[in-house]
């Protein structure tokens, strides 16, 4: 069910408890469509609440690790003292993605665009217009799909970049569980793509069977739940990590002041130094982040 941006941000302004009783309602209404509905379980900290609160409603309920060959250790180690857990594998992994399709890098969509412009077809061709135009299907300007100037210079680059990664390595190996229902724990406020989901779906999106109860939760009200509730948590957070997802994705790096891989070579030097050898036609992750970084 759509949600309006005014009830949104009510929802918002609502106290922690009152998120909190929303929540837990919407996880028992989601119950009652889907009795063996399980939990997308990453080990971060906002998983680590959904488990949490979907477990208030239906205790012992099993949890879905995926681990993408892309974790940080610390995960790894802290998914395996939770009870009821079911680990699933992907087919690929993250290594074998790179080397086949290219490094993660920029974001999501200028990697789409940038895949797109260095492989053209008859059709693919009013895309890349669109990409490098911004000129629509309907012969609108639309700007938000035109690529960026500054990144023109990876269309002929030896590199490839890729979207892939979340498909291949996150999405597709819960899919076998989406028949029975899924929680999910993200959150509007991570991104203007899930506030958009979020916006058109409410907290039960009945088409995908999904229930994403934490949707207008704050980064705050995660870590207010956690101290109400004495939750244990993964302890990369006790190491300077804000944010545990792919452990090698460089989606966003080079907006960052102090760099997750520098945190990770810190860490754990000899992954460290595994995952900036990978290559892709021939050139390392490292210089390919590097010439992010110059540009």
């Amino acid at each position: 069910m759509k949600v309006s941006e005014q009830e949104f941000k009510q929802k918002m302004a609502w106290s922690l408890n009152q998120k909190i009783d929303h929540g837990l309602g919407t996880i028992e209404r989601f119950f009652n469509i889907n009795p063996d509905a399980v939990t997308s379980f990453s080990g971060g900290i906002d998983s680590t609440v959904l488990l949490k609160m979907v477990r208030i409603i239906k205790p012992g309920s099993k949890g879905v690790f995926d681990n993408t060959t892309n974790e940080h250790s610390e995960i790894l180690k802290f998914v395996r003292t939770c009870e009821n857990i079911e680990t699933v594998i992907p087919n690929e992994t993250f290594i074998k993605v790179v080397q086949k399709y290219g490094f993660p890098l920029i974001s999501k969509k200028i990697a789409r665009m940038i895949t797109d412009l260095r492989h053209p077809t008859e059709g693919n061709a009013t895309v890349r217009n669109c990409y490098l135009t911004g000129m629509t299907r309907s012969g609108f300007v639309n700007n938000n799909w035109r690529l960026p100037k500054k990144w023109h210079f990876l269309i002929d680059v030896e590199f490839d970049l890729t979207s892939k990664c979340c498909d291949l390595l996150k999405k597709k190996p819960l899919q076998k569980f989406n028949k029975q229902g899924v929680f999910i724990g993200t959150m509007a406020t991570d991104s203007r793509m899930r506030k958009q989901s979020y916006l058109q779906t409410g907290c039960i999106d009945i088409a995908s069977n999904k229930c994403k109860p934490i949707s207008f939760f704050t980064k705050q009200d995660i870590w207010d739940f956690v101290r109400m509730y004495k939750l244990p948590y993964c302890n990369v957070y006790d190491k300077g990590e804000n944010n545990t997802g792919c452990a090698y994705c460089g989606f966003g790096c080079h907006l960052e002041k102090e760099s997750r891989f520098e945190r990770l070579k810190i860490r754990e030097i000899k992954r460290y130094e595994q995952i900036m050898n990978l290559e892709n036609n021939g050139v390392k992750y490292i210089d390919a982040i590097n010439k992010i970084l110059n540009t």
